[in-house]
């Protein structure tokens, strides 16, 4: 009977390719999956649902042979590239120049959590009372704990308390919000311990929001204007999205639409919300209109990853075209 029931477990070969990254998937640290499903496409999320087979009728044995399986493909593919690549061969294949460049300057610089100019128990202690709290216990949670206690011994004790609770129910925080972080840091506390902040700093800042996904950019500005609600303002100056163009005037959307390229616009457009899609549509020459149109209405939908990349050009077309003072955006901040 025993024997029966292992014949009816389905065998490796029998396994469909999406069980088997399941599997593989199974076998990883959460820390790691979490990287890695940022990288998976809607259509990647609906195979893995779609899946019928049973894990309870898979057994170890079979997880194993599916492991080893994924390993071999590893051996494989080195053996049909001979010679090792040393690593530095393999980020020039896949970085670009831009990229390459600032890999290097980042390891040049020292860790912002180490360095002594901030990681200091007068600096801390400086900061802590004017940073908000939950931007002072993230940056807790990055230092030695022994000038950790010795500054919050210095605090007020609400305030020492209330960065302990925070600390408590600290989440694991987006990697671009640690990016960002890292840069205030640098500009207020390292470069600039002065506090005269350059437009250029602001500028990289900026930078950083803008490549956010929306939410996320929102919960940082909302943030930085409860702690430096100046600075918020002068950012906020920076930031566009592709959804701000609804925010643009009749006027300056025809110019922006007038300056992107068409096959752009039809990436961007699709997917977007129906009332954006009629301002854009409006912002456009009739022929030029009926070309998009006809593009959208097609069902040729581009990936979400191009539609992304779309948005985001048109948006940063927008921030150069008010840099260069040929549109004016409105941040909603009072002047």
């Amino acid at each position: 009977m025993q024997a029966a029931r292992e014949n009816d477990m389905p065998r490796n070969d029998d396994l469909p390719p999406a069980w088997k990254a399941a599997a593989i998937l199974n076998v990883l640290d959460s820390e790691t999956l979490e990287r890695l499903a940022q990288h998976f496409t809607p259509e990647d999320f609906a195979r893995i649902r779609a899946l019928q087979v049973d894990p309870a009728a898979v057994k170890s044995l079979e997880l194993s042979a599916i492991v080893e399986d994924f390993a071999e493909s590893f051996v494989q593919r080195l053996r049909s590239i001979g010679d090792m690549r040393p690593p530095a061969a393999l980020l020039e294949e896949v970085l670009s120049p831009e990229d390459l460049q600032r890999l290097a300057e980042a390891e040049e610089e020292t860790p912002v959590w180490e360095d002594e100019r901030f990681a200091s128990e007068q600096v801390l202690a400086r900061l802590a009372p004017v940073e908000h709290p939950q931007v002072v216990a993230f940056i807790f949670s990055r230092i030695d704990t022994e000038l950790c206690a010795r500054v919050l011994q210095t605090l007020d004790v609400a305030l020492r308390n209330d960065i302990l609770l925070r600390l408590l129910n600290m989440r694991p925080v987006a990697e671009g919000m640690v990016v960002f972080i890292e840069r205030q840091i640098r500009v207020s506390y390292i470069e600039n311990a002065s506090g005269n902040r350059s437009e250029e700093a602001r500028a990289r800042i900026a930078g950083i929001v803008n490549q956010m996904e929306r939410e996320e950019a929102e919960r940082f500005l909302e943030l930085l204007k409860q702690a430096r609600p100046d600075e918020a303002k002068e950012i906020a100056r920076m930031l566009f999205s592709f959804e701000d163009i609804a925010k643009l005037s009749e006027k300056d959307r025809a110019v922006l639409f007038d300056r992107a390229p068409t096959e752009l616009t039809v990436k961007a457009l699709h997917r977007a919300d129906q009332g954006l899609v009629e301002l854009a549509l409006a912002a456009l020459g009739g022929r030029m209109r009926k070309m998009v149109e006809a593009e959208l209405s097609s069902g040729n939908a581009p990936a979400e990853e191009e539609v992304r990349e779309a948005r985001r050009q048109i948006a940063a077309l927008a921030l150069q075209l008010a840099n260069d003072g040929e549109i004016v955006i409105d941040t909603g901040e009072d002047s």
